[in-house]
Order: C-alpha cells, then sequence, then structure tokens
C-alpha cells in the first residue's frame, strides 16, 4: 500500500476513534439526563438532568458535524495531484499534511503526519506552493512531493 493510502487510512482510523469517543459521552450525558420521575428528587437533581440534556445536545451537534467531515473526507478524489487541493498529500522536509479535513499531528515511520481543512490558515499558505517552494507558516516548510 502506498505511503499517501497509509496515511489517509490512518487519518480516517483516529477520526472515526474521536467519533466514537463522542458517542460514548453522548450516551453517558443523555443517561444522566433521564431521571426516574416517580422518586424523590430535588431541585439540585433537576439542575443536573438539565446539564445533562445541554450537554448531550452539544455533544449530538458536535458529532453530526464531526461525521458530516469524515464523510465528505472519504469521499474526496484521492488519485494523483499536482496541485495542492482536497485530497493532496503534502510532503515536506517535517511535517506532511493531507489535505481535506483537520486532524491531530501523529508518527508513522519518524515521520510527523496532520490533517489540514481548507478552513485552515494553514490552508492558505499551502494552496499555491508546487515543489520545491517554500512556505513560512510559523516556520519554513519546503515541499518535496504533491501526491
Amino acid at each position: 500500500m502506498e505511503l499517501k493510502e497509509i496515511i489517509k487510512n490512518q487519518i480516517i482510523k483516529n477520526e472515526q476513534a474521536d467519533l466514537d469517543a463522542l458517542k460514548k459521552m453522548y450516551e453517558i450525558y443523555s443517561g444522566a439526563a433521564d431521571l426516574d420521575e416517580e422518586s424523590s428528587l430535588g431541585h439540585e437533581d433537576f439542575a443536573k438532568q438539565d446539564e445533562s440534556r445541554e450537554s448531550a445536545r452539544s455533544l449530538k451537534l458536535r458529532i453530526n458535524r464531526a461525521q458530516q467531515l469524515l464523510d465528505t473526507f472519504k469521499r474526496f478524489d484521492f488519485g494523483a495531484k499536482t496541485k495542492v487541493e482536497p485530497g493532496a498529500f503534502v510532503k515536506t522536509d517535517s511535517l506532511n499534511f493531507m489535505i481535506g479535513i483537520a486532524s491531530a499531528i501523529f508518527e508513522y515511520k519518524g515521520e510527523s503526519y496532520i490533517g489540514v481543512n481548507t478552513d485552515a490558515p494553514i490552508y492558505q499558505a499551502l494552496r499555491t506552493a508546487k515543489i520545491g517552494d517554500k512556505i513560512v507558516f510559523g516556520r519554513e516548510y519546503q515541499i518535496t512531493d504533491i501526491l
């Protein structure tokens, strides 16, 4: 399997794990929002129930958004690229970028990788870069390949 495919799959795996963690948190907060109406409850119990409902509602929105972003990323064309665009894999002398979704940095075989969405400020710096160009974003990156 080529490196681009490996990195794409790892990003999908990482994002799915984050999504699964959000879903587990949602289940916890949803369960806490369901109080037994038959038992004697105080004002504090109802306040906690309201907090749990609001947390569950907020988590549900985050889950839906994260799922939407992941689904969109999976639909990108990951074929060979000659320019920086969604689905491109940008190799540099220090940090490598998969374009299409924001993801946490991770290591693979001694190199660092990160997912970048098209709304990220660094994407604006990468967008017009070509192989051999240097971009500056907090530090300098030399573009070594665009796949």
